[in-house]
C-alpha cells in the first residue's frame, strides 16, 4: 500500500489513522474542513487539503493511484446536529460523493465509517420517544446500505467498518467513557440508567490497527465490526472505570431511565474482522482506561 486518501484527516480517529499510515511508509492526501490545532505533522507523506467534500474534491487531489480511500468525515456526531434529520441526510449524500470520486479516481478500496449506534436502529419500532442519537445511528445504518448496493452496482470495492465505542488517549468527543471520566475527575457523578444491556469498547490504538489492516489485507466482505472482541455488560464496565479512576462511589447505574434500546453478545462478534486480518487487539480495558486516565491528569 503506498497511497491512500482521509477525509476526516484532521479528526480524532482520522488523524490517528494518518500517523498509523505514515509511520508505515504510505503517501496521504488529507482532507478537512480545516487543519487548525497540532494533531497532523508537517511530513512530506502528507498532503493536506482544506476543504468541503463534494464531488469538486476529485480535482483537489492530486493525480496518482490510489490504493484506498477512507471517508472518516461526518457532521453532527455531537450536539443539536446529531438530531437534525438534514445534516444527516447531507452525510449520506456526502459518503456517495466520495463514493463517485473512488470511482473517478479509481481508487481500488472505498472504507467508511460506521458506529456501533447503528444498532440501536433495531429497536426503534418498540420505542415510543427517542433521543438525539438515535437519529445518528440511523443515517449511518442507512447510509451502509446505500453505499454497498451502490458500490455493488457501478464495481467499487466497498468496507463498511463499523466502529465499537472508542476510547483513550486524545478523544475529547464527549461518548461514553469519555463523559464518565470526564465527569468522575470533575468530582461529580456520572449518571447511567440500568446499564444491564451487552457493551463493547475499544482503545483507539487497536481500532487504528484494524482500519489499516482492512485497507491493506484482501477483504472479501462489505461489513466488519470493530471491537474488542471481549464485550460485557454494560455495568461492569462502568463500575470498573468508577474503580480505576478512585471515584466508585460517583458512578451512578440506575439513576436515569432505561432507555429501552436492547443490544445482543453477537451485535460484537468480530470473528470476521479477526479472520480477515488477524488478532488486532493488544491493550486490555484496565490498560487503557489508566492510559486515559493518566493523559487526562496532564490537561
Amino acid at each position: 500500500m503506498k497511497n491512500v486518501i482521509v477525509t476526516g484527516g484532521n479528526g480524532f480517529i482520522g488523524s490517528s489513522l494518518i500517523k498509523k499510515l505514515v509511520a508505515n511508509g504510505v503517501n496521504v492526501v488529507a482532507v478537512d474542513i480545516t487543519f487548525a490545532g497540532d494533531r497532523l505533522p508537517e511530513l512530506e507523506f502528507i498532503t493536506k487539503i482544506e476543504s468541503g467534500v463534494d464531488v469538486s474534491l476529485a480535482k483537489k487531489i492530486p493525480a496518482g493511484e490510489y490504493d484506498a480511500f477512507y471517508h472518516l468525515a461526518w457532521r453532527g456526531v455531537n450536539g443539536a446536529d446529531k438530531a437534525d434529520p438534514t445534516v444527516q441526510l447531507a452525510n449520506i449524500q456526502m459518503a456517495v460523493d466520495c463514493v463517485n470520486i473512488s470511482k473517478q479516481l479509481n481508487v481500488k478500496k472505498y472504507l467508511c465509517a460506521g458506529t456501533v449506534a447503528e444498532n440501536a436502529t433495531f429497536s426503534l419500532s418498540n420505542l415510543e420517544k427517542t433521543s438525539g442519537g438515535m437519529m445518528y445511528g440511523v443515517a449511518k445504518h442507512a447510509c451502509r446500505l446505500i453505499l454497498e448496493d451502490y458500490c455493488k452496482n457501478i464495481g467499487q470495492q466497498f468496507v463498511w467498518m463499523q466502529f465499537s465505542n472508542i476510547y483513550g488517549v486524545g478523544n475529547k468527543t464527549g461518548n461514553l467513557v469519555s463523559y464518565t471520566l470526564g465527569e468522575l475527575m470533575a468530582g461529580k457523578e456520572a449518571t447511567f440508567g440500568p446499564a444491564l444491556q451487552p457493551y463493547d469498547f475499544i482503545y483507539v490504538d487497536d481500532l487504528i490497527e484494524a482500519v489499516y489492516r482492512l485497507s491493506a489485507n484482501d477483504t472479501n466482505k462489505a461489513f466488519y465490526y470493530i471491537g474488542s472482541g471481549s464485550p460485557r455488560i454494560l455495568k461492569e464496565y462502568l463500575l470498573r472505570i468508577g474503580e480505576l479512576a478512585g471515584c466508585a462511589d460517583k458512578v451512578g447505574v440506575g439513576i436515569r431511565p432505561d432507555d429501552g434500546i436492547k443490544y445482543s453478545m453477537e451485535m460484537f462478534d468480530n470473528s470476521d474482522l479477526v479472520a480477515t486480518v488477524g488478532e488486532y487487539v493488544s491493550t486490555d480495558f484496565d490498560n487503557g482506561i489508566n492510559k486515559t486516565i493518566d493523559w487526562l491528569k496532564t490537561l
